[in-house]
């Protein structure tokens, strides 16, 4: 499966999902394909450095190469499963591609959530956010090994 983490900017709760996902998905011998994008992304911006500093301390990789980037519907329309911080995120991204409305859901479908921006805040809120989405991505995993999609 490709898989496609969307978020405003690309630099915070994207990214870190992004190395969730790929984390998780190496730990079940998986080959990681997976990519992230912001809603109103400016090109090729550095990770958050508390966001490198979450990833990092948690042992899911390093963030310090990352460079945003804008989502396009080509990245949507390529993507088994999008998966959106915000409903407002999944709103806008159905508007671009409304031909993936069923591959479009929020990281946070299982516990009914949305994931909050932990831009401008300390560094525990980041790894609080990151803590959270770790959560989510592990549930999205186990639910399609269940339905037999995870290959």
């Amino acid at each position: 499966m490709r898989f496609l983490v969307v978020c405003t900017a690309n630099v915070c709760r994207s990214p870190m999902a992004e190395a969730a996902m790929r984390h998780a998905l190496a730990a079940r011998g998986l080959q990681p394909q997976v990519g992230s994008a912001g809603i109103d992304a400016l090109a090729d911006e550095p990770a958050h450095p508390l966001s490198i500093e979450a990833v990092a301390q948690a042992g899911l990789g390093d963030l310090s190469t990352h460079r945003s980037r804008q989502i396009s519907s080509l990245m949507v329309r390529k993507a088994d499963l999008v998966l959106c911080m915000e409903r407002r995120h999944r709103s806008l991204v159905l508007a671009r591609a409304p031909e993936t409305a069923g591959r479009l859901r929020l990281l946070g479908h299982w516990q009914d959530v949305e994931i909050a921006d932990p831009v401008g805040g300390p560094a525990h809120e980041h790894r609080e956010c990151l803590e959270s989405m770790m959560q989510c991505v592990q549930q999205w995993l186990d639910r399609l090994s269940r339905a037999g999609l995870l290959q």
